[in-house]
């Protein structure tokens, strides 16, 4: 379990994923981007009063694309930019933005679910963990998709530390500006990898059929190969392979970003630890 405010860790990004901003169907990093400056200019409307809050809801039913991937998910409309900057995203109906006042009761689920709510990741990510998460990203959409992705964070640390042949200390992570950006590399894959699953919605490694999910496991038999050591990353990364040269080109991938934040980690641990004896 983690003692971190993964919701608003500092100042340069949030997650709001419990908000439902990942499961929309068009969920791309520009898609989000244009939906949550709509929201951000028309809710500076409602706090001047030149908006009704039902004005504005009805104004997001038209201009936005209100499809869901998992239906049973909510979508909050009221989350936006917090900031000028857009480096942050989260509840517009919170009293931090609204003065003191408090209006999370217009809101679907309520003041008090949302002053309360937990994701997974708080109770599931140690301390270590997600140190590592919020040192590393800077970067809204990119921290959101990873921080919630509990098998994605503790895979990284399982491979990479049985490489180590230790724990990953946080503080000579954040030492190192070539091992930060060995994490970066493995964590950007979850924007940009080349093997995603296109054919159907998902979340990581689940999949959805309306109001049923599951989860979307790799048939390694049928492209004639065995389970990769990396089988919960590519779950996690949404994986499909269509033959098993592509399932070898992906292995290779990320052998190489272990091989290389097992390298860096070596030398930063080395030069962080070289004036502490």
């Amino acid at each position: 379990m983690t003692g971190i405010h993964l919701c608003q860790p500092d100042d340069s990004k949030s997650c709001a994923a419990c908000c439902g901003i990942y499961n929309y169907v068009k969920n791309t990093r520009q898609q989000l981007v244009e939906r949550l400056r709509l929201r951000t200019r028309l809710f500076s409307l409602v706090r001047k009063g030149d908006v009704s809050i039902s004005t504005y809801r009805e104004v997001l039913r038209h201009r936005e694309d209100q499809r869901r991937i998992y239906k049973t998910i909510y979508a909050c409309e009221f989350v936006g930019f917090l900031d000028a900057r857009e480096t942050r995203v989260g509840c517009m109906l919170h009293p931090a933005q609204n003065d003191g006042h408090d209006m999370r009761d217009i809101g679907f689920y309520g003041k008090k679910l949302c002053e309360t709510h937990l994701c997974p990741s708080y109770y599931k990510l140690s301390q270590e963990e997600a140190s590592v998460v919020v040192d590393v990203i800077n970067d809204w959409y990119l921290y959101g998709v990873v921080v919630t992705d509990i098998d994605f964070v503790k895979s990284l640390f399982s491979v990479v530390q049985d490489r180590i042949g230790e724990s990953i200390n946080p503080d000579v992570v954040v030492s190192s500006e070539p091992l930060k950006s060995a994490f970066m590399r493995y964590f950007k894959l979850k924007e940009y990898w080349p093997f995603k699953d296109t054919t159907r919605a998902r979340f990581g490694k689940y999949f959805f059929i309306g109001e049923d999910y599951d989860i979307a496991r790799i048939d390694y038999a049928s492209i004639g190969a065995s389970t990769s050591p990396y089988d919960a990353i590519f779950m996690s990364l949404s994986s499909a392979f269509r033959d098993k040269d592509a399932l070898d080109s992906a292995n290779r991938m990320i052998d190489m970003i272990m091989d290389e934040l097992s390298t860096e980690y070596t030398k930063a641990y080395r030069e962080y630890n070289r004036y502490r004896t």
